[in-house]
Parts: structure tokens; sequence; C-alpha cells
């Protein structure tokens, strides 16, 4: 059955206990498949049947207690002539996905669209309208910046209100410990009682209702445990109040509902703060360009632009669409693909990335992608889907936190009739079971892992490095061995035809143009020099026909007529054909550093075609890197063993592979998996994707085929090898930060729940430090950011 997968921006998750519950309600839900919550972000992946509404995930989501971020857009549309065409655009709108609603008024010509930020944006709206053949005119209402809704953190009012009301309850219990003076109106118990009751049923309210509703799912949340213990220690100070005259307690009840506003406060401040990368890519969308119109320079919004516009750029603007140079030259900072902050020079001809900033210079750049086809969108949307899967470290803190609650109510229960049974002493026991609720924090144990996950994925993101989820940071902490292709991989990919060989009975211009014709569909490296060469000559190239690519051999074509291979020695030999002809032609391009690729016609040997690469200027130090911190560097290769040797050479890799096809570069990640290796797999090309599947982690650069990219956990940006280096560092890092969070996580809740039972902590100090312990998790996370990579 088909899927379909919805990314949704919850409010209201406060505990990682409100995760676990929203995750188990929603898969209650008939045609949930799945759900994840991050309580970091604040998001939930949700996979469902194709046929379940949105609609109907977001009311189960806020049957459970929480909201969901929607935001609204109207559009003017052109070219609607009937209530017909209305009705069409209407149903396309809704099936965008993301889309929760979708309305099109034919009178007034426009549509307005609800939508999730977080599933999809604007330029995807409006190209659903260009779809059907209708205009989307400027937006009536324009599109708001996407930025995480937790950017913009509202003023706190419940703990402005809870602190104020709280107060006067703290100075008469200071007053009363210290002997200080202390106005007459706070002895009296009924103020008193006002005072508590504001901020119980103020304040306070909100525990109250996620707690209900967690009620409600047969469900306990961090709420459940503020709301037992706070409201114990009030209504015991009610009776005291008005029946049973003794001590009252609201200073408790009131300090601790302040103190946990307070430490969610914080909390929520400092995990803004670890998608603060996220944020910064976001910044760098321009959200307008200047394009030419009919020879004049209109500026529109930049979702607007179409592939094919020419869009200005001027000094200090940042690019707002991928594309080429048709004019002008400029030095463009591409420090956030690259991670390098050297600008580079672009004049005609040179590609440039959407975001990156152009230092001087007028630019003239024609789109080649635009709105989500971009380098920065992709980037953008690949970090995002990184921080929502979980790493194993938190499936297994969330398995834990599942238990948790429920322990620490009987914690509590035990607690309670313990001091009951050994003192007889009510208020007593009453308070220290309020402590053992309270100083309980599911969230420090919950936030350990995602926090520092979300802050690694987002450091990486900034140094050119994509983690393509947490188990894969995971992963690169123990990646002891590291195989690299040869071809786009430790060589720049940008491969030169140097001599071209004929075969008796074929002339050399004749080889070239079979080659090229054959090879023309292919967008393989070699492919690509083949036909350059072939085109710088002038040749003019026959159409092929039955083309089929042959991973690791090489290509097989009809070209005028004539059943045309091109490709690799053993080739040749599975297609029975013997290159006695042109084998010492061959040996000799061989040994002087040269890829030799053969051609045949007919099944008759035409000539050999001699192809050479130059090594990536940083292969060398990336591979001198990887050996230092300890790590086996390995070459494998489809080429010649001549050739990779040449190669390994000059980046001083001592252990290759040579003559690989893709399904023995596989068996030699599985072999060295055998040996106890952790493997990752370093690529760019369909070739190398059954590798970077079979390897432990897959590391794409990014300069190669969808296909490499898909099933690599890595994606290497620019195709820059030192961030192979970045990849592992980043991972023995982040996996040793999330280690130190669950370590005092777990020492905390070890150490605090005795604590609090045998009296040590009273319910005040236990509400300040669980405040603290989540906020101290999220802060050491945040010191990633400063990672040296």
């Amino acid at each position: 059955m088909d899927e379909k997968t919805y990314l949704l921006q919850v409010n209201s998750m406060a505990c990682a206990a409100c995760g676990a519950r929203l995750e188990a309600g929603l898969k209650e839900l008939a045609g949930v498949k799945e759900a994840a919550a991050n309580v970091a972000t604040g998001r939930v992946r949700v996979t469902a049947a194709a046929d379940l509404p949105l609609h109907r995930v977001i009311e189960k989501v806020e049957a459970l207690g929480f909201t969901v971020q929607r935001e609204e857009l109207r559009l003017a549309i052109e070219g609607m002539h009937c209530a017909g065409c209305a009705a069409r655009l209407e149903r396309r709108l809704q099936e965008v996905p993301g889309v929760v609603a979708a309305a099109v008024n034919f009178a007034t010509g426009s549509a307005t669209v609800t939508y999730l930020p977080e599933a999809t944006a604007p330029d995807a709206l409006t190209a659903a309208v260009a779809e059907l053949g209708f205009k989307v005119k400027e937006p009536l209402v324009p599109a708001p910046e996407r930025k995480p809704a937790r950017e913009a953190q509202p003023f706190p009012y419940p703990l402005l209100f809870a602190a104020l009301f709280t107060l006067p309850l703290l100075w008469m219990m200071l007053a009363e410990l210290f002997n200080l003076p202390s106005p007459a109106v706070l002895h009296n118990k009924r103020l008193l009682f006002a005072l508590g009751t504001l901020i119980q049923f103020g304040p306070g309210f909100v525990f109250y209702r996620q707690a209900l509703a967690a009620a409600r799912q047969r469900s306990t949340t961090m709420d459940t445990l503020v709301v037992l213990g706070t409201t114990a220690a009030y209504f015991f100070s009610v009776a005291n109040t008005f029946w049973l005259g003794g001590p009252t307690y609201y200073e408790t009840s009131g300090t601790i509902i302040t103190l946990v506003l307070l430490g969610r406060y914080l909390e929520d401040r400092a995990r803004r703060q670890t998608t603060a990368a996220v944020r910064e890519l976001l910044n760098l969308q321009p959200a307008t360009a200047r394009v030419l119109r009919d020879g004049h320079e209109v500026e529109v919004p930049a979702h607007t632009v179409a592939v094919g516009d020419t869009v200005i750029v001027r000094p200090g603007e940042r690019v707002p669409v991928d594309g080429r140079v048709v004019g002008g030259a400029a030095a463009v900072d591409e420090s956030l693909v690259t991670g390098e902050s050297l600008p580079v020079e672009k004049k005609p001809g040179d590609a440039v990335v959407g975001g990156t900033l152009n230092l001087n210079g007028v630019l003239h750049v024609q789109a080649t992608g635009v709105g989500a086809a971009t380098v920065l969108a992709r980037m953008i949307r690949l970090v995002h889907e990184a921080q929502e899967r979980k790493a194993k470290a938190q499936r297994i803190a969330d398995r834990i936190i599942g238990h948790f609650v429920p322990g620490v109510v009987a914690c509590g229960v035990l607690t309670l009739l313990g001091w009951l049974l050994l003192t007889g002493d009510a208020a007593r026991a009453v308070l220290q079971t309020a402590a053992v609720l309270v100083v309980a924090c599911p969230c420090a144990l919950g936030l350990a892992t995602p926090t520092a996950v979300i802050v690694a994925i987002g450091r990486g993101a900034k140094a050119g490095v994509l983690f393509r989820g947490g188990e894969f940071l995971e992963t690169a902490a123990r990646v002891d061995t590291v195989v690299f292709d040869k071809t786009g991989t430790l060589t720049a990919g940008k491969l030169t035809v140097t001599a071209v060989e004929a075969a008796p009975g074929y002339t050399t211009a004749e080889v070239l143009r079979l080659a090229a014709a054959a090879e023309s569909p292919d967008a393989h490296p070699l492919a690509r020099a083949i036909v350059a060469r072939a085109r710088s000559e002038g040749l003019a190239l026959p159409e092929s026909e039955s083309f089929s690519a042959l991973p690791g051999f090489g290509v097989r074509a009809t070209v005028a007529g004539q059943i045309v291979v091109v490709g690799q020695e053993r080739l040749l030999k599975e297609e029975g054909i013997a290159p006695t002809p042109l084998q010492e032609k061959a040996a000799k391009l061989r040994d002087q550093g040269n890829t030799v690729i053969f051609v045949t016609v007919s099944g008759k040997p035409a000539g050999i075609i001699g192809v050479a690469d130059t090594v990536k200027e940083d292969a060398k130090a990336a591979v001198a890197a990887l050996k230092q911190i300890g790590v086996r560097v390995i070459l494998a290769t489809g080429d010649h063993p001549a050739v990779a040797r040449a190669v390994a050479g000059k980046v001083g890799i001592e252990e290759v592979r040579a003559g690989m096809l893709p399904e023995e570069k596989a068996g030699l990640v599985k072999e060295l998996q055998t040996q106890g290796r952790v493997v990752a797999m370093v690529g760019d090309g369909i070739n190398d994707a059954p590798a970077l599947a079979a390897a432990d982690l897959g590391i794409a650069v990014d300069t190669g085929t969808d296909v490499a990219g898909e099933v690599a956990g890595v994606i290497l940006f620019r195709g820059d090898l030192r961030g192979v280096l970045r990849a592992l560092k980043l991972g023995r890092l982040a996996a040793r930060k999330i280690r130190q969070n669950l370590f005092w996580a777990l020492i905390y809740n070890t150490l605090a729940l005795p604590a609090a039972a045998l009296g040590v902590l009273t319910p005040v100090v236990a509400a300040a430090v669980m405040a603290l312990s989540s906020v101290s998790v999220v802060t050491s996370s945040l010191l990633l950011q400063r990672a040296r990579l």
C-alpha cells in the first residue's frame, strides 16, 4: 500500500513523556504506520497510508491536547474562465503534500491555502497552479518567511504572573525561617489561600490541561508529576486553612509551579539555539530577486523566478537561485556549501549556488534550479529530515521514559506511606511526596540525545557535511576503515581525452565519433570526456539507439545501424572479442597513468581512447589526516591496476583493489565487515551505490548521481574530501556528548529521587534542581557548536 509522510510542527510538547504520549496516540489512529516525535525541535513525523487525509492526522494531534502550526497564503490567479476551472484548481491544490485546506474563489480570482510550513512552501503551490495552465500574480498576502516555530519565543506572561504572586508567599516563608520582619497581612491564611489559588489555577492550569489530556489517553507525563505534587501541597494547605488549623504550604506549590515554568522557559530558549544552523540556512534565502523581463530589470518575489530567467545579482547581495553565470564576473563566498571561507571567482559559464554571497562585481545568472530544487533548499530539507530521525540511543531513552513517570508515581506513594508509618507526620509526608514527584526529570533523559544530534547535524551542515540522521552520527563515531572510489571521488572527475588510437581499417576520427555517439546518453565522467572531445573537434554525432549502460563495464548502443560497444577491456572479454591488435598500445597508455577505453564495432576492435584525470588538491591531505586518527584507507576502483596504483601513489594510499565490478566493491565492504571492521564507503556514481548501501556508513560526494545520494548516510557538498574527516570527527564528538548527557541525566535521577524521598531535598529545592537539570543537558549539547572540524 502507498504511504505518505507528514511533518508537523507541534506546540505544547513540553517534555519527553509528552512526545511518547503523542507517538502512542497517533499510532492508535487507523492508517498511521509510524509516528516519531522530537521534543527538541517540536516536530513530529507521521508515516501513514496514502488515503489517510492530513486533516485527520491534525485532528488527532489536537485531540491529544497539542496544537499544530499552520500558515495561510492567498494567491491571485490569472486564467480561470469558469467555476469548473476553480474546482479543478482547488482539487489540485489539495493534492499538494502539506496542504491542509484549499479554497478557490472564481468570482474574486483568488485562492486561499492553509498549509504546514514544515511540509511545503509557496513555490510548491505556485508550481501546482502553473501545472494546470493558470498563472499566479503577486501574493495578495505575502508569504511569511519560513522560520522554525521555536525561533520567536513568546513573552512568558504565565511565568511573570506566577512569579509576582509567589514573591509574597516566599517572603512569608523566609521570614519564618530566618526570623525576619514581615507585614501582618501576610499572616492572614485566607490571603495566602487567595494567592496560592491564583497561582495553582492560573499559570498552573497549563499543567492540569496537559495532565488531563494525557489521562484521557491512559498515559502520564511530566505534567502529571507536577500536578500531583503541587495539588497535594495545595489541598493539604486548604484543609489546614479552613478546617484543621495546621501550617500551610501555599509557597511550596506556588514556588514549584513558578520554578517549573522558569525551567521550561530557559529550556525552550536553549533548545531554540540548537536549531540555529537551520535558521542560518533559512536566512540565506533572499526574499526577492531582480529578473530581466523584456529587457527591463524587475524586482519579484524569489519564489516566482522560473528556470531560464536571467537574474541580476549586485555586490553584497545573495544569489536567489541556482544557475549559471551568463554575464559579468565576481568573487562569491560559497562557505555555506563548502565550509571554506575563501571566495571563489565566477565568470561566464561557471555555476553558482542560491544563497551564496556576491562580494564584488555584477553577475547575470541564468536560473537552472529554483524553489525546492535548489542546493540550499535541498540542504535545508535534508537537515530537517535528519533531525527527525532518531538515533539508537534516543530510542533506548524513549523506552526508559515510557516506564519512568509511572515508576516515579509509585515512588511517591511509597514515600507518602513510609513517612506516615515511620513518623506519623502528615505534613512532612505530603511535602516529601511532593518533592519526589517534582524532582524526577524525564526531560533531561529525553533531551540528552536529540539536542546533541540536532546541534551536531547543524554544525556539520555549516561545514558542508550533511548527515541524514542521528544513527549515521553514531556510526561515524565507530568507523575505523574508509574505502574510496577513484573516479570523481579521489580524482576531480574532469577527465580529458589524451590519445585516440585506431585499429587497422578505422581512422581516429571515426573511432572517436562512434564512441562519442554511443556514450552521449551516459552521465559518467568518462562518457562526458569522450563526447566533449568529439564536439571540440567538430565531429557530427549520429543518433544512438538501444542504449544500455553496463555499470562497471561500459555501454552498448546501436549507431548508424552498427552495434558499438565502449568500455573496459573486460567488457570485450564478456562480448567474446579479442583485443589483441590494441593491447600493446593500451599498455603504453596505462603506464602513462591513462584510463584506457576500448571501442568495438559490430564485434570487432575499432580502437582505444586514453583518458586522464587529475587528483583532487585536497585528496592527499584528507588521506593523511584519516591515517593520523588511526583510520585504515583503501582504494577500490573498476580501473586497471596500473592506473589505480598511479593514483594511489599520488594520494598516499597503500592498499589498492583494482578492476572491481560494483558488486565486487560491495563484496570488499562485506569482507572487511566480517573482519570486525566498521566500514565507510566514499563514492559518487551509480556504480558505487551497491558498496555505499553495504557499508556501515555510506558517504556520497555530491558531485555524483542521485542514486549515490539516496543510499548514503552522509552527503559531502561540492566534493570536498576533507568532509570525510569532518564527518568522522563530528560523529565521535557527538557520540561522546550523547554519552555525557545520558550519564548525567541518569545520575541526576538516580541521586535526586532517594534524596527527595529521605527528606534531604525540600519540594522547592527539588523543583529548582529539576528545572536546572534539563537546561544543563541542552546547554551541554550547545557546546558542539564550537567544535573545530
